[in-house]
């Protein structure tokens, strides 16, 4: 597939191609140890104890599964923002805003939410970074000042180009994998209580439920959906037919791994005596953050300060990353017609500079938001995954639309692998809980209406046909959360409500694929180059 460098203007369709393998597999490393790292064992713990390694496995497989469908979506596209590229290319404008829009409400919201744990960390020796406002830390004027500059400063970088921005990633990468690891070793030989392990099921109910909910309430998918970033890049990526699924492949196993050894390290550096009432009532909150409460407990200021500056470093290069994706994934809306040409623009190092202005105006609103970084990381968990859940829809509606489009890596068994991708993409929307799923819903819905009126009143072709579907899907979801989802009305047994999930899912996902163009949408091929 052969594609030409693009120039600084609008006309031109195509993003530089400088990312190597190496940089892309950092990309994906460094966008998903970022904040989850400092605060997903802890909260992931107090939902499940002991058996939060089990969570942490689930979602992995969770995870992994998404990416091999997106690992041929991504090598069949090679185009940067395909997120917002595929739903369109498959069941037309409508499927395609609320992919795209979906995508970058959480992208554009990681950047500020990554800096707003920066501070939380900091604040433990700088505490007129927070303030303690009904249980979380909220920035005071002085920490809104310096997120900000944060904030800038990484606009910057992405603005300088994607060279630049990739030897960033690849030097904060080698530090970001190396003091997890490190941690987690020193937690492990420091402190070996290893009968918090046991029992390894809670017997508590409430935290045997949350063996499941730990997977989307407690960061841990959010930690390990950073994956994607190696598809968002994959219009600057060098040979992105074989480097694409492989760096989703190597950065998702390696990121696993360490976080992994970074909950078992938790879980046993925990004292026991603050136990005494389970791990559902841990309480290692604060200036701070929970892994700087442990290591102050246990004398080593060396490592307090190691981590302390690891909280400004790992959560800046995520920051970075997806202050860029969220600028591609805009940038690709423009391009297929979806938003205003101008997020189209291009600067002289080839970097979608409106879309990315853009990003950077929105990231410094959310950090007005005053919820903690639980409640936020849910709700973008949420957001992200209902935009990933149409990928299974649109790779077998591709395989029957596009049969004859070369595929370099093809997903094998993809029929069924489709099917329980989508199942499991459902489960996760559906652990999130009500309050959640019901406020992301509404931040996809009430948008794509106004999509609709707006493209309505300037006599385009909505193509409601393929996204009607959607709003089945999501209005179901959000219908089975708010009634027998845990603390709800008809609330059931969690194999109950797996089933029900799964019933459901399986009953739309047939509806979606025969919702599907009889032809892929012309307006989406203009960004791919000839066969």
């Amino acid at each position: 597939m052969g594609i030409s460098l693009p120039s600084s203007n609008m006309s031109s369709p195509h993003l530089a191609r400088h990312l190597t393998l190496f940089s892309m597999v950092m990309a994906v490393i460094t966008s998903t140890i970022g904040s989850g790292w400092l605060f997903a064992p802890y909260f992931a713990a107090r939902m499940a104890g002991p058996a939060s390694l089990v969570s942490w496995v689930i979602g992995g497989l969770m995870a992994y599964a998404l990416a091999l469908v997106f690992a041929e979506l991504g090598a069949l596209l090679s185009t940067s923002g395909s997120l917002a590229q595929i739903p369109l290319l498959t069941h037309g404008r409508l499927l395609g805003f609320i992919g795209g829009w979906s995508a970058w409400l959480a992208y554009v919201s990681l950047p500020a939410i990554e800096v707003m744990a920066t501070m939380e960390y900091l604040s433990s020796s700088f505490p007129f970074l927070t303030d303690d406002r009904g249980g979380a830390q909220v920035l005071t004027t002085t920490g809104m000042g310096l997120a900000v500059l944060l904030l800038v400063l990484f606009a910057w970088i992405n603005l300088a180009g994607v060279i630049w921005l990739a030897r960033w990633i690849d030097g904060l990468t080698v530090w970001k994998v190396s003091i997890p690891v490190v941690t987690s070793l020193i937690l492990i030989v420091a402190t070996s209580h290893w009968e918090n392990l046991t029992p390894f099921i809670p017997s508590r109910i409430e935290e045997s439920g949350g063996v499941l909910r730990a997977v989307s309430a407690g960061g841990i998918l959010f930690s390990l959906l950073g994956f994607r970033t190696a598809m968002d890049l994959a219009g600057e990526a060098r040979n992105p037919q074989r480097n694409v699924p492989l760096a989703m492949a190597i950065g998702l196993g390696v990121s696993l791994a360490i976080y992994i050894l970074l909950q078992l390290a938790f879980l046993v550096a925990v004292p026991p005596e603050l136990l005494e009432d389970g791990w559902g009532r841990l309480a290692l909150s604060g200036h701070g953050g929970p892994l700087v409460a442990i290591v102050s407990g246990l004398g080593l200021t060396w490592l307090v300060t190691i981590l302390l500056v690891d909280a400004a470093i790992s959560p800046s290069g995520t920051s970075m990353v997806y202050m860029g994706a969220a600028a591609r994934v805009n940038w690709m809306l423009s391009r297929c017609g979806l938003l205003p040409e101008i997020f189209g623009k291009t600067n002289k190092a080839a970097v979608p500079s409106v879309a990315l202005l853009s990003s950077l105006v929105i990231g410094v609103v959310i950090l007005r938001l005053p919820a903690g970084w639980e409640g936020v990381v849910n709700f973008l968990t949420t957001t992200l995954v209902i935009a990933l859940s149409v990928g299974p829809v649109s790779l077998w509606s591709l395989r029957e639309q596009w049969p004859d489009r070369p595929r370099p890596y093809r997903l094998p068994f993809s029929r069924p692998w489709c099917v329980v991708s989508f199942v499991l993409a459902s489960w996760a929307v559906f652990w999130s809980g009500w309050e959640t799923l019901s406020l992301a819903a509404l931040s996809i819905v009430v948008p794509s209406f106004v999509f609709l009126v707006i493209e309505w009143v300037r006599g385009k072709a909505i193509q409601w046909r393929g996204g009607l579907w959607w709003f089945v899907y999501v209005a179901g979801l959000t219908l089975l959360t708010g009634l027998i989802g845990d603390g709800r009305p008809c609330a059931c047994a969690m194999q109950w409500q797996l089933l029900a999930v799964a019933a459901f899912a399986l009953a739309v996902f047939p509806i979606a694929i025969r919702s599907r163009l009889k032809h892929v949408a012309p307006e989406a091929t203009v960004m791919l180059a000839p066969d």
